[in-house]
């Protein structure tokens, strides 16, 4: 597979949903922020679809105690001239399910349809279905979304779905942060990197805060283990309200 033909639009969004939801008839706002280093193929190369800094507005609103929906709107302001600049958006639903206080685990799910720009990604619309599968004990929290996603309009349409991981272990080291460590799984996430001739797995160090006043802060910067790649630095800033 070569590199026009992979997919990049995973860059825009690399996060681990929880069980929570917005409460109903409040809004949350996020700026999701996500730039390779200077080094690597990916960072140098000139295809529009390699853009290295994208930046994307989250809206999302809370409908039920158990129903919130959310609008993601994907850019790369920074590219070259000449470069597209809109890559598309997320449209998302997503459910709490249930609680088994005895494991203790909470169930949630979601479903998102994709809508991409061809200058990011060849696959122009795409279905997700995510389970999210989270786990507390006292300071901390594991979380686990396996996927499923399917090509409904471009190259890879009508083939078989996508299976994806993401994970996070989180440690609340004080009340109004926690250090955590992400993890993303080969096919939808790293592509943009490199040809896909193998497995990718994207790990993550970071740190979640807490700011007060409806804001919150999450920062962190991880890599490809399995091959040589750019790092990748991401922010991600958020207002309730």
């Amino acid at each position: 597979m070569t590199p026009i033909s992979a997919a990049a639009q995973d860059l825009f969004e690399l996060e681990v949903f929880e069980y929570g939801t917005t409460p109903p008839g409040d809004f949350e706002v996020a700026l999701h922020t996500n730039v390779l280093s200077s080094r690597g193929v990916a960072a140098e190369s000139t295809a529009k679809n390699h853009q290295p800094a994208h930046l994307s507005v989250e809206v999302t609103r809370g409908w039920t105690d158990r129903f919130e929906s959310a609008l993601f709107i994907q850019t790369a302001p920074f590219g070259p001239a000449g470069s597209a600049r809109f890559g598309g958006g997320h449209l998302r639903g997503k459910i709490r399910l249930a609680e088994l206080p005895a494991v203790p685990l909470r169930i949630a799910v979601s479903g998102e349809y994709a809508f991409n720009r061809t200058a990011f990604d060849n696959e122009r619309q795409t279905l997700e279905a995510r389970a999210i599968l989270d786990y507390v004990r006292g300071r901390l929290s594991l979380i686990a979304n396996p996927s499923l996603e399917v090509v409904t309009r471009g190259a890879e349409e009508g083939l078989e779905p996508v299976f994806d991981v993401s994970a996070r272990a989180a440690w609340q080291a004080i009340p109004r942060a926690a250090m955590t460590v992400d993890y993303f799984s080969a096919a939808a996430t790293t592509r943009h990197l490199q040809p896909e001739t193998g497995a990718h797995h994207l790990v993550f160090g970071g740190l979640d805060m807490d700011m007060g006043s409806g804001w919150e802060l999450a920062v962190g910067a991880g890599h490809c283990v399995t091959r040589k790649e750019p790092w990748l630095v991401r922010s991600v800033i958020g207002f309730s309200f």
